[in-house]
């Protein structure tokens, strides 16, 4: 087993947790009311909304097992790279979102997304 190092491990982590999260409300497991800030009410829109994030968070582990050498790199470095930072960035956003939401859930979210943006902007700044 390779060894990861602790940036790639936590964002591994935080990541695998997002996609239990939504995988349990694509199954209704828990209630949508906690995500989207509760304002997503059509049941059509939740169910798309929570595939793209699915989606997203499937790619993100792939990017992030790829930097990690856990799986082949099929990418150039600099692209990897890029796309990590570009992740870390759109989590600075979703951090900020969380700490405006109403709901407590949410609000604690924003720890765990500022610790994914940092995580993921360490790893787009170093070579394996």
């Amino acid at each position: 087993m390779k060894k990861i190092n602790v940036f790639g491990r936590i964002a591994l982590g935080v990541v695998m947790a997002y996609v239990l999260f939504h995988v349990l409300i694509l199954l209704q497991l828990i209630l949508s009311h906690v995500v989207w800030g509760g304002k997503i009410v059509e049941p059509k829109t939740m169910l798309i909304l929570e595939w793209v994030a699915l989606f997203v968070l499937l790619f993100l582990g792939a990017l992030i097992l790829m930097k990690t050498k856990l799986i082949p790199n099929k990418w150039q470095e600099k692209t990897l790279n890029r796309w990590l930072l570009v992740f870390s960035v759109y989590f600075v956003l979703n951090t900020l979102g969380n700490l405006l939401a109403e709901s407590i859930f949410e609000k604690v979210q924003a720890l765990l997304t500022l610790i994914l943006a940092l995580s993921l902007f360490k790893m787009s700044k170093r070579n394996p």
